[in-house]
Parts: structure tokens; sequence; C-alpha cells
């Protein structure tokens, strides 16, 4: 699942340089970022029924905003129960409710909590059923699962129904997986796509309807309709389909081949899908990036860009293999969903574009996964709200830096054979940690239990300090050295790397086990400097990784409209590093936010006066002096800085294009926002 945030003149910089942000504001739109389903809370009580299947008959009135439906759910409890709880979308008001003899139920509606009061109790492991007749407006974020998203929504221009909209009556324990047959209509203009096999469309004088049946216990929860053009793509083994909005009929033939060619890759190293038929289906701007269903890829319309934003396809379609067809089994076992489609995006992209490529990925993903990483262990997730920099940091970008370190532990074969059997053992279930990690034992014949110990159930990472000396050799050069970190219970092989001089790097597997570890390397030529994890292969603190953690830090409390905390942050950033451009152009920002144009204009000239990493803060930076300028009164001096930003030769962003209106009409402050 993604998730998305829009970008205007003063959050681009965040845009560009750093990687992904969480706080998602209403109609606020920009660069991807991945987000979990939506588990809820950790349960603190095993669930007493089980839904196993759903027949939902419903119809959408685009026009009105409307959705007029029923569903019967079909369940099993595992004991004798005389109340049920769902949840439903809180904008959906339940008429009626019976059960398998079609007695009326007694229910309460509290919100989005659907409680069912039973007259005669269903005894355990008994299938019974309810059927819910219900209906309601979709036109909002109001009453949404998610605040502020829209993640069930009725229109003229578009309909999406997500799983974690709670559409339908969803079981609170989000675990459940289903079976499911759809019945939607539709006004008869509309194209419906769901999970599963589809049966010809019954027409009937202005309506359509579409029905879908998906006979493996998954999450076929999502139901999207709309006005398409359908665009079959067939290549490299894979049924691809994509449904678009007109205007990106033209983007069909790209991101079809882009998908086949990551769907082969997938099968080849997590082995083939049950069913190799895609749906690409494009949804609303006002929604989540990207979300995956079986069998579907719902991407947002501004993820369909040229060039393709393969690394958005690809997190999206691991999902049909992480959740769709193998599932965490609790909410604390959520990285292996989400860190799992993180990491798998993160080997596309080492397949595709290179180890450099890779390698800058996981760095970044590691300063993610810093940047609340003492909150929580990754096995206390289900304690953490999903939509949140907390969870994002933990489930998303650590659950993905736990897979990097374990493939560098065991291997790459036993890594492949790993997620293969997994793939292999539990189709269509469910899997715990401890079931990952008798896993990953079997296949790389080692006891795993010290690395999960200190990587999934613990929290702190360690922080490493070399000393070395050089000594000459008759041939050569000897390097002693000694590394330490302050983790007792720290165990992981280490690589060290000596730079010598005119020569290739020499580089050494370490197993280190406590605190300190000896290492004694030979080179043939003059030794010049010692690096420790050179790849970040492993999560760790370094001075340069603790100032990038407390900009992403500063920059999330940005998102969060937190502006005076966040100009404590970045100050604590310039006390730890005073020449950094970026804080200073960050600080600039909030300052020409908050209508303070002598700071902002100090920290813009301080920004130009730093190291000017990121290269492009200096057309900007000039971009924004002319705005102040302008906005003061001062034309002159204006169009002075907007020259000088034309001067730098650097369009990043389209400053250029800026600097050239501006040039032609003076900036004028936009209205305050509420």
């Amino acid at each position: 699942m993604t998730r998305t945030r829009a970008m205007n003149l003063t959050q681009f910089s965040r845009t560009v340089c750093r990687r992904r942000r969480w706080m998602l504001q209403a109609g606020v739109l920009g660069i991807i970022l991945g987000i979990a389903p939506a588990w809820g809370r950790a349960q603190n009580t095993a669930p007493r029924f089980e839904v196993k299947n759903y027949v939902i008959t419903a119809e959408l009135l685009p026009s009105q905003h409307l959705l007029s439906a029923q569903a019967r759910v079909d369940i099993v409890p595992s004991s004798d129960v005389t109340t049920l709880a769902f949840e439903l979308h809180s904008n959906l008001r339940v008429e009626k409710i019976v059960d398998t003899t079609g007695q009326d139920v007694a229910f309460k509606q509290d919100g989005q909590a659907l409680n069912l009061s039973l007259i005669n109790p269903l005894p355990a492991g008994k299938a019974a059923s309810v059927t819910v007749t219900y209906g309601g407006m979709l036109n909002s974020t109001d009453g949404s699962p998610v605040e502020d998203i829209k993640v069930a929504y009725v229109g003229p221009e578009g309909s999406y129904l997500l799983y974690p909209g709670h559409w339908f009556p969803v079981s609170t324990n989000h675990g459940n997986r289903f079976t499911a047959t759809m019945n939607i209509t539709v006004p008869s203009d509309e194209t419906v796509v769901a999970s599963g096999r589809a049966a010809a469309p019954e027409r009937q004088p202005g309506k359509v309807t579409y029905t879908y049946v998906f006979d493996n216990p998954s999450f076929p929860g999502t139901v999207i309709a709309g006005k398409y053009v359908v665009q079959p793509a067939t290549a490299m083994g894979a049924d691809i389909a994509l449904y678009l909005k007109p205007g990106h009929e033209g983007l069909a033939a790209p991101y079809g081949d882009t998908a086949a060619k990551i769907m082969a890759f997938y099968s080849d190293v997590f082995g083939p899908l049950p069913s190799a038929h895609l749906n690409i289906v494009e949804i609303g701007d006002d929604t989540l990036g990207g979300y995956t269903a079986p069998g579907i890829v719902g991407l947002a319309s501004r993820a369909f860009t040229n060039p393709v934003n393969y690394r958005l396809l690809a997190h999206e379609i691991s999902h049909l293999w992480w959740r769709s067809l193998v599932s965490p089994a609790t909410p604390d076992d959520a990285f292996l969903d989400e860190g799992l489609a993180e990491y798998s995006k993160a080997l596309y992209v080492q397949e595709t574009a290179g180890d450099a490529a890779f390698e800058d990925l996981m760095r970044n993903t590691a300063i993610g996964a810093l940047t609340h990483e003492d909150v929580a262990p990754i096995a206390q997730a289900g304690q953490l709200h999903e939509f949140t920099a907390e969870y994002q940091s933990i489930v998303f970008d650590k659950g993905a830096m736990v897979f990097h370190m374990l493939r560098w532990l065991i291997g790459d074969d036993a890594f492949r054979k790993t997620l293969r059997a997994m793939v292999q053992q539990y189709a269509w279930k469910t899997i715990a940690t401890d079931q990952f990690q008798r896993l990953a034992e079997t296949d790389s014949k080692q006891e795993l239990t010290f690395f999960f110990a200190q990587w999934v159930n613990s929290t702190g990472v360690p922080q490493f300090k070399r000393n070395w000396a050089v000594y000459r050799l008759p041939k050569g050069y000897q390097v002693v050295g000694k590394m330490q970190q302050d983790l007792d219970i720290f165990r992981m092989p280490v690589e060290i790397r000596v730079v010598c001089q005119g020569s290739k790097p020499v580089t050494q597997r370490i197993d280190m086990v406590g605190t300190t570890a000896d290492f004694t390397i030979n080179t043939r030529t003059k030794p010049l400097r010692v690096l420790i994890d050179p790849a970040s292969r492993i999560l760790k603190f370094d001075d340069k990784m603790k100032y990038q953690v407390m900009m992403a830090r500063a920059d999330q409390l940005v998102q969060q409209q937190a502006l005076l905390d966040a100009i404590k942050q970045y100050q604590d950033v310039l006390a730890l590093n005073s020449n950094s451009s970026l804080a200073h152009y960050r600080l600039g920002e909030i300052h020409l936010t908050l209508r303070n144009y002598n700071a902002s204009m100090e920290e813009f000239r301080r920004a130009l006066d730093g190291d000017l990493d990121p290269k492009w803060i200096e057309v900007w930076s000039h971009l924004q002096l002319g705005k102040i300028f302008d906005v003061t009164g001062q034309r002159d001096r204006a169009l002075n800085e907007y020259q000088r930003a034309l001067q730098t030769n650097d369009n990043t962003q389209g400053a250029l294009d800026e600097a050239n209106r501006n040039i032609q009409k003076p900036y004028k402050n936009p209205p305050r926002s509420s």
C-alpha cells in the first residue's frame, strides 16, 4: 500500500533530497510513500470467530455518491458466541441484519463499531451466517477509517472501495483471510474491476452488473469502478490489463512492459503466483498513492508518469506475494508484509539499476529506520498506529533492513530459498515471525535466535568505533585494528574495507560477537583509510547518519505542521553541523511560511554560504530571496536575485521557469491558509 503527499514550491526540497514523507493532509499530494494495511491495534484476546466468505451485492450511484449494499457474512465460531463484532465505515448505516434462518438480529452502531447480539448462541465449529443490509454516502474523508484519507469513495469521476475503507462489515481481526463473491451494479457506461474470476456482465436498461468470484482465502475486498480505456499488455509470460482514464492511454505500453518485467523477476526470486493475470487500474488522486489487492494494483493518477515510476510499481506488485498470497499472522508480524515489500522493491532496484543504486536506496532506508527506531521493537508493531511516521520507520524501513541484514548473514542462496519456501509452504495462509525464522534456519542451516532477538524483538543499534595501525611487510602492508560498539548482545558479520593507494580496496568479513572484535588485513599497497560496513549492510549509527536522522525528524515535524518544534530540531542539526546548507534552507522555508522575512532572508543567505549540499539549494535560495524582496516592495533587488538564480542554469523542480515568471510579474504571497 502506498501513500502520497503533495508538493508545492516551499515543500519541494523535502521531496527532492529526503526520502519518504509521512503525514498527508487532505488534498495535498506528491511524493510516493508506503503505508501498511489497516491492522488496528493488537488485540488482547484471540478472535472468537473467523469470517470464511462474503457474498456482497452492491449498487453504486456515482451521481449521488451513494452505495447501497447487502453482505452475507459466512463465519465459523471458535467458541460458543452470542455477540459478533465488525467494523464498518461510519458513513454507512445498517438498515437490517438477519441470521441464517432469516430472523432479525439486534445490532448497535457506534462510529465504525458494529456489534451484533444473538438470541441463540452460535456453537463452536459450526458454520453460520448473518446478512447485513446497509448503505450511505461516500464522498469525503468524513467517517473514514483512515483519518484524513479517502479510502472508500463513490463519484462520477470514478469510484474506489478499498479494503481498508471498511465499505463492508470487516472482522475486527484484520488478518482474517476470506473468500468472496462480488456482485457490483454500476451505470451502463462504467466498468468494474475486482479480484477473482469474472462472469459476463449482465446488462439492463441504464445499468450493468459485474460479478467476480475469488475462491482462495485472501483479501479480495477491493472494488474499483469508472469510465476506463482498457488496454491489454501481454509480455514475458504475464497477462496484464491496464484500466486507464482518458488521457493516459499512451502510458499503457510502458507501464505494462515494466509490470511484466517486475512480475517475471519476482516469479524467479519468490516463485510464481497461482495466477499470472494482473489488472493495473487508475484511481483518484485524492486517495492512497497505490493499493494492491489479489490480482489488482490500483495506482493514483499522479503515479502514472513518464518515465515509469518503477519503484512504486515494484513495491505494489510485490504485495501480490506479500499479503495477497502470504500475510502476517498478527499485527506484530507486520514487517513480513510492508517491510518485505520495501525490500522486494530494493531487490528489483538492484537487478535493474545496479549495486550503486541499491546501496544508495538501502542507506536511505536505514535513515528512515533510525528516525524512530527507539520507539518500539518490530515485534511490538501492533501497539503503534499504522498511519504514523513511527510505524513507517519501524515496520517499513527497519523491517526492510531486517531482511537486508538477514540476507547478508545467511547469504543470497539461502535467503532466496527462504522466500521461496515461504511462498510454497504458506500460500493462502498467514505466517508468524517464529515460523519465518524456522524457514530461514532450515535453508541456511544456522540457528538464528540471536538475530531475531537482536533485530526484531529488541531496540538499539550499534555505533562502531575503530582503531588501527599499519605495519610494513616485506611484500606490502598489514593493517591491525580493533572494532568496538556498545551492544552486549550484538552478533553479526561485519565487513571491513581498507582503501589503498593506487590499487583496489581490500575487504574482509569479520564475525563480531559482543562489544569488540580484532582484525588483521594484508594489502599490496599503502593503506589510506579503514571503513566499517561501507555497503550499509548493517543498521548502525555514525556521525553522518546521526545528522541525516535528525534532518529526517525535523522534516517530519514540518509535515505535521509543528513548525516551532521543527525550528528547534533544525537548530539542533546546525549545532551538529553548522555548515549544513540544507538545514539553513529548511529554516528559511519555515520562516517564510510564517512571514518572518528577516529571519527567512538570513537563513537563505546562510544556506548560500554553507556546503551547498545538495546543489539545487543555490538556485532555490536565490529564488526565495527574490520572493522576499518582491513581497516587501523591493523590486530591483528581487530582479537581481532572479537573475542570479538564472545564472546557476539549474532548473531543478522548475526553478528557472519560476524565476522567469517572477521576472515578468512580481511574486505575491498566497492568501494565508487556515
